[in-house]
């Protein structure tokens, strides 16, 4: 699936993947849910921009899941 076709579409991190995020939000006192909505692409990465919550995060196609 190419990365565009992602982009405007609600997705899950993996487990792993969304335990590292969760650590990062626990720490500044944010309850996060394992729910993002897909902003953009970074070219040059070949990884997807995702906003949850109050977090900005970059992940590879490999870490999601569509809803």
């Amino acid at each position: 699936m190419k990365l565009d076709s992602y982009v405007g579409r609600i997705v899950r991190l993996n487990q792993q993947a969304f335990r590292e995020i969760a650590k990062r939000a626990v720490n500044r006192g944010i309850a996060l849910e394992n729910c993002f909505l897909v902003s953009g692409v970074s070219r040059g990465m070949r990884k997807l921009i995702c906003y949850g919550a109050s977090f900005r995060i970059m992940v590879g196609a490999a870490d999601v899941v569509l809803i």
